[in-house]
C-alpha cells in the first residue's frame, strides 16, 4: 500500500494535522481499492492527522471531500461496520472518493 500523501502547513518539517469543516452532503458509497487491505480514518485529510479506526473490507458512506494543502483529495466518511466517522485518502478508495465538495 502505498503511503498517505501529507498535507497542511509545514511545522519544523512535517505537515500539520488540519481539521477542516465538513457535510453530509454526498449520496455515494465505496470501498478500499484493495479489498483484502486496510486504511486508516483519520481524524483529519493528511498522513500526519491521528487514526480514528482502521477500515477493512466494510462499506464507507460518503460525506464530502476537500483537497489539502499539498493537492491531495480527502473524503469524510461513515465507515458503515461500525458507524465511525474520518476523513481517508482517495488513493485508498475504489472510485477515488466523494464528488461533492466540503
Amino acid at each position: 500500500m502505498t503511503a498517505a500523501p501529507s498535507a497542511g502547513a509545514a511545522t519544523t518539517g512535517t505537515a500539520a494535522c488540519t481539521h477542516p469543516s465538513w457535510r453530509d452532503v454526498d449520496t455515494g458509497t465505496g470501498y478500499l481499492l484493495n479489498r483484502d487491505g486496510s486504511a486508516p480514518l483519520r481524524s483529519g485529510p493528511n498522513a500526519e492527522c491521528s487514526t480514528n479506526i482502521t477500515v477493512f473490507a466494510g462499506r464507507l458512506s460518503y460525506d464530502c471531500y476537500v483537497v489539502n494543502s499539498a493537492g491531495n483529495t480527502w473524503t469524510h466518511a461513515k465507515y458503515d461496520d461500525t458507524g465511525t466517522r474520518g476523513w481517508i485518502w482517495d488513493g485508498n478508495l475504489n472510485d477515488g472518493g466523494a464528488q461533492t465538495p466540503c
